[in-house]
């Protein structure tokens, strides 16, 4: 499994797990890691991950529970969460959890192992890097429908000096993580 969307100042991290089969076929096998990938690559992948897969599964962290429980702890729980569903829908294949990243899943009843920079060792956690990317970035292209101005559809909630710039005008949504520091400056003061 891997995330996507645990740095940026708004919007939610979405964890992908995905059960591949013991020998995918082209061009599932093309799956890098999504950061290496243009969006039109990840667009394709994305839909032959979803047909060759034997399970994928997306859970999220909401700014909110970002906020409340911190980046790190809202993640694990995310992905214990996608981990427990995906090896669900596997319909009884054996399923050894890999970790995109250097921490393994506290309380997660399923052999795991974490592997630093996963996505590019391993087809799976690329599989589950594309699933996430996608999913999130479609996310956060609705949410510039719902909060207009901000510019999420091409920052994606990332602090770079448009959105820093929309933050100052606008002061933060629904959707930003007010535990993050420039979220913080930018709220008016109580």
């Amino acid at each position: 499994m891997d995330e996507a969307g645990r740095g940026p100042l708004a919007g939610p991290v979405v964890v992908a797990a995905v059960v591949l089969p013991e020998e995918p076929r082209p061009p599932l096998t093309q799956a890098r890691d999504s950061k290496v990938m243009t969006p039109k690559s990840r667009q394709r992948l994305f839909g032959v991950v979803r047909s060759q897969a034997l399970a994928v599964s997306v859970a999220w962290a909401h700014p909110p529970v970002i906020d409340r429980d911190n980046i790190l702890a809202a993640t694990l729980a995310a992905m214990g969460r996608a981990a427990r569903r995906a090896a669900a829908k596997a319909g009884g294949a054996p399923v050894l959890v890999l970790v995109d990243g250097p921490r393994r899943v506290p309380g997660l009843p399923l052999p795991q192992e974490a592997v630093v920079d996963g996505d590019a060792k391993s087809l799976t956690i690329a599989a589950a890097s594309i699933v996430a990317k996608v999913v999130r970035d479609r996310w956060m292209q609705r949410l510039e429908r719902r909060r207009p101005g901000y510019g999420f559809s091409r920052h994606k909630g990332y602090g770079t000096k448009a959105h820093l710039d929309a933050l100052a005008r606008l002061g933060p949504c629904d959707a930003h993580r007010r535990s993050y520091a420039p979220v913080r400056r930018a709220a008016p003061p109580a």
